[in-house]
């Protein structure tokens, strides 16, 4: 008798596990259920209802419309600044040419007076680096030493007051050497920014140059890349307005 009851509590323990087990699997198979109900429905919506589907294509369609209209914008930008590079490129060869244009005479003067300021400020920049040259050649150089007497000892070569002499001269030579690169970073900083004011007069002896066309064999290569760039910008300007602005 207690034999059998065991057994039948054995068998009712290893049925339960499975029962919970199907239990706990349902609520999952559930979910997934109601969620293809779900897709299902918001598929049938979709198909039916046509201003939806219409505000859908149009999000899409707006979204992929600002893509291509930056993706002009920047394109054009980039054609326009490589037109500008041309220009001042024309515009330095007007300048050495010394080509006849209108207007021009002063925007020569103009980078004459330049050209002779960035030569003399050149000309004291190179100063200061022979200057520092010759510094760091004194740092870097063995300290010369008076001679000494046979009889000295090698402890007695050096003393404490030309230890302290060479140390001194060091710092010194160290501050002149800051001094003379500060002064240096000045001369340069003012040397570019005459170089920036040349190249808005080279811009626009470029223009006029084009504008004119004057008539310059070194000139023609620059010409035919420019209508290149003109007819680029064209074809971009005008797929640019062809877009619904969203």
């Amino acid at each position: 008798m207690g034999a059998v009851t065991t057994l039948n509590m054995a068998a009712r323990f290893s049925v339960e596990p499975k029962t919970l087990s199907l239990q706990e699997g349902l609520p999952f198979w559930i979910f997934w259920f109601l969620l293809g109900i779900i897709g299902l429905l918001v598929l049938f919506i979709f198909l039916r209802d046509k201003e939806l589907r219409r505000r859908i294509d149009f999000f899409f369609l707006s979204a992929r419309h600002r893509s291509l209209q930056l993706h002009l914008r920047r394109q054009i930008k980039r054609e326009r600044k490589r037109k500008s590079l041309l220009w001042v490129e024309m515009g330095l060869v007007v300048y050495q040419k010394r080509l006849l244009l209108n207007d021009a005479e002063a925007i020569f003067t103009s980078l004459d007076s330049l050209e002779k300021k960035k030569a003399d400020l050149q000309a004291e920049s190179l100063k200061i680096q022979q200057s520092l040259d010759y510094l760091v050649n004194v740092r870097t150089s063995p300290p010369l030493s008076s001679p000494k007497p046979l009889s000295a000892q090698p402890e007695e070569s050096s003393s404490p007051a030309d230890s302290v002499a060479a140390t001194e001269m060091s710092r010194k030579v160290k501050e002149e050497i800051k001094s003379w690169k500060r002064r240096r970073a000045k001369i340069e900083e003012r040397i570019k920014d005459l170089e920036e004011q040349e190249q808005v007069y080279f811009l626009t002896l470029g223009r006029l140059s084009d504008t004119f066309r004057v008539p310059e064999a070194s000139l023609d290569p620059f010409y035919q890349k420019i209508d290149a760039i003109n007819l680029k910008l064209t074809h971009l300007e005008q797929r640019l307005d062809s877009l619904h602005p969203f």
